[in-house]
């Protein structure tokens, strides 16, 4: 999928070390779509990035590494590592790429940053990464296993074929064994605290158990 044309008109901290931006998507029809940035021991490290207003680009100077969660999730990840040089790392599968990834990775896969990943079972060509700072936060990068409606629960998407509802509660739950408690995901508002309860309620909306 091509680059949005939409740039995100706002840069928001969301910790001093995590960046968050967002854009009305008009790639799929005006919802959202959310990116991140995380200032790692490696570097600032991007997150299914999207485009930024110019003069808000100059704030990712210093990129050395870029993640794709979904082989979907192309966005603004050719453009950025043309013009920041930096590496660009997707999950491996055979999605159709418009250019080469410089890395393929997955849950065996030794990342930069303290980023580790968890292969998903409910998409293809998907991962979900996690990271901890050294002050204690942990960061779920969810990529579309959680969304919501505006003004609505967080949940699972409901899109058959791409997404798995046979396979979406056992990934909330692998995720929720690695005690995450920020909730960082591509299609939702961000929270700094609400991560269990937001895969917790997920799971228990598709007439799930984290004891299941």
């Amino acid at each position: 999928m091509a680059e949005p044309a939409t740039r995100a008109p706002h840069l928001e901290t969301l910790l001093p070390w995590l960046l968050h931006w967002s854009i009305e998507d008009e790639r799929i029809e005006g919802h959202r779509s959310d990116a991140f940035a995380v200032r790692t021991p490696e570097g600032l490290v991007l997150i299914d990035p999207l485009p930024l207003a110019e003069r808000l680009e100059t704030e990712l100077q210093e990129v050395s590494h870029i993640f794709l969660t979904h082989g979907n999730h192309q966005r603004s990840a050719w453009r950025l590592r043309r013009e920041l040089g930096a590496l660009v790392y997707a999950p491996v599968g055979d999605a159709a790429f418009d250019e080469q990834p410089d890395v393929w990775y997955d849950e065996t896969t030794p990342l930069p940053g303290g980023l580790e990943a968890i292969r998903a079972t409910a998409f293809r060509d998907a991962c979900y990464l996690v990271f901890e700072h050294a002050e204690g936060a942990r960061v779920l990068f969810c990529g579309d296993l959680i969304c919501h409606d505006p003004g609505g629960p967080y949940r699972f998407p409901e899109q058959p074929g791409y997404f798995d509802p046979a396979t979406g509660p056992g990934d909330a739950r692998r995720l929720l064994d690695r005690s995450p408690n920020v909730l960082c995901a591509a299609h939702a508002v961000p929270s700094l605290d609400g991560c269990r309860e937001a895969l917790q309620g997920a799971i228990d909306r598709a007439g799930g158990s984290s004891d299941g």
